[in-house]
């Protein structure tokens, strides 16, 4: 009996149809099996979240020290934690593959929960992070390898910032020779132990003396006085001068930061004189909606003015908070030495708030006005530093952690920059999906009245019309 060729044709096709089928199983069975003898990943992400970026390589693949990271959990379970979880987990499984003194290691504490007793007082606590060398240890929690965001409906992730995180840790605890930043105590200073906790945290040892009582440590590089409510004595005056006229190869520097809560101190304001800079009194109020962080005049934003200290930030596309400054006055421009300029300030719709506004319509605008400015001392090989802020809360927890501000970036920035450090690392923070989308005031307003007024009015003139025209045709 012979085919007719219809009959031929259904065959051929049907015979290629299975051929076809039997290829793509077979590929498939092939691909399974290369991928789980030699794991295969593409990182389609438009910022490379999941990869490691060609700084952190470039520094990791060249150590020499043994390095041993442990994650306090399962692989598993620590990826289960959600997407940025699994970003985390893709990111630190990369180390070990760049160096061969590096190991990894997950522990899960639930099953070894004596384990975690050999790192003494870490506290150390699931899906927190162990980075050691040697007998150096540094712990990472979520909190520092994701940014948090709080709010009444409780925490959610907004960015991953995994790899800053874990080469930081590796470069402090494979580095010797830290910066040292030393706080004064003794003069009811602001005290946030989490600002010093973050500059342990990005590669710098932290300090406190009492300066009544204590002499400033000779490896101090940095000096921190934060909003003292008492003044100094003259004696104290003498310490820092000391501090500040040292014969180094370093710059000695000292960051002072004012508070809307301070009452006279006239010692240490004729110190400051001597530099150049006065803090005045009254604050500095913003009256543009655009350049506030919130419904409050005095939640303004800082306009970058020395740019010099934004040399180590991986990004400049974020405010920086500057809530409650006073304003910081250049009382000269140059005299015996001493060389006085701009660093921070408010805008040109800013104006002072003092005794003489009742409200905030009375405003004279007196913008723009400078909220942090730096003097620097030259004589012959001597060189050193003060820069004065107008505000304390550039410090808070709050605008450090948020990651819709730029004062953790800015601030260590700042830090890096004066102490002369060379590697440095800050790479931007990863954010998966759309990202987050954040709002000054002005633009709140604008997209309330689009979404809430205009979008609704067209839609009812539309359906309107439209309803109109069907009653007219009947």
């Amino acid at each position: 009996m012979k085919l007719t060729a219809q009959k031929k044709t259904g065959l051929v096709s049907t015979a290629i149809t299975i051929v076809v089928i039997l290829c793509l199983v077979v590929t498939n069975i092939v691909a399974y099996v290369l991928t789980e003898k030699y794991p295969i990943t593409i990182d389609l992400t438009s910022n490379k979240a999941f990869q490691l970026s060609q700084e952190s390589i470039d520094y990791i693949s060249k150590l020499e020290n043994e390095i041993e990271i442990t994650v306090m959990n399962s692989r598993n379970s620590f990826a289960s934690g959600g997407e940025y979880f699994e970003q985390a987990m893709s990111v630190i499984e990369q180390y070990e593959k760049y160096n061969s003194n590096i190991t990894l290691k997950f522990v899960d504490l639930v099953t070894n929960p004596t384990w975690a007793s050999q790192y003494g007082n870490l506290d150390v606590d699931v899906n927190d992070i162990v980075v050691s060398s040697g007998e150096n240890t540094e712990k990472l929690t979520v909190y520092d390898i994701f940014n948090v965001q709080q709010s009444w409906y409780g925490a959610s992730i907004t960015s991953s910032n995994a790899e800053n995180a874990m080469t930081g840790a590796i470069m402090n605890v494979v580095t010797e020779d830290k910066p040292v930043v030393t706080f004064l105590t003794g003069h009811e200073e602001s005290e946030d132990s989490n600002f010093e906790s973050i500059l342990e945290k990005n590669g710098f040892e932290v300090k406190q003396i009492m300066l009544q009582t204590e002499d400033v440590p000779e490896d101090t590089d940095i000096i921190v006085s934060v909003a003292p409510l008492r003044d100094y004595t003259e004696e104290d005056i003498v310490k820092l001068n000391q501090f500040m006229r040292q014969d180094t190869e370093s710059t000695p520097v000292i960051m002072y930061f004012a508070s809307s809560e301070q009452s006279d101190l006239p010692v240490l304001e004729e110190w400051l004189a001597t530099w150049g800079i006065g803090v005045g009194n009254g604050l500095v109020a913003e009256t543009n909606s655009n350049k506030l962080i919130s419904n409050n005049a005095f939640y303004g934003v800082a306009d970058i003015k020395d740019l010099s200290y934004t040399e180590h930030m991986a990004r400049t596309d974020l405010p920086i908070a500057f809530p409650f400054s006073r304003p910081v006055e250049l009382l000269f421009s140059t005299n015996m030495g001493y060389t006085t300029s701009e660093v921070l300030s408010y805008s040109e719709t800013s104006g002072l708030v003092d005794e003489n506004v009742q409200k905030i319509e009375d405003i004279v605008l007196s913008g723009p006005i400078t909220v942090a400015a730096q003097s620097v001392y030259t004589k012959d090989d001597i060189q050193a530093k003060l820069i004065v802020f107008g505000s304390d809360m550039l410090t808070y927890a709050d605008f450090l952690n948020s990651s819709s501000l730029m004062n953790m970036e800015y601030m260590l920035s700042c830090f890096n920059t004066l102490a002369q450090r060379e590697n440095v690392f800050n790479i931007a923070p990863k954010v998966l999906g759309g990202g987050s989308f954040t709002l000054n005031q002005g633009s709140l307003l604008m997209y309330t009245v689009l979404l809430v007024i205009v979008i609704p009015v067209v839609v009812l003139a539309v359906g309107l019309t439209v309803w109109v025209r069907r009653k007219r045709r009947q």
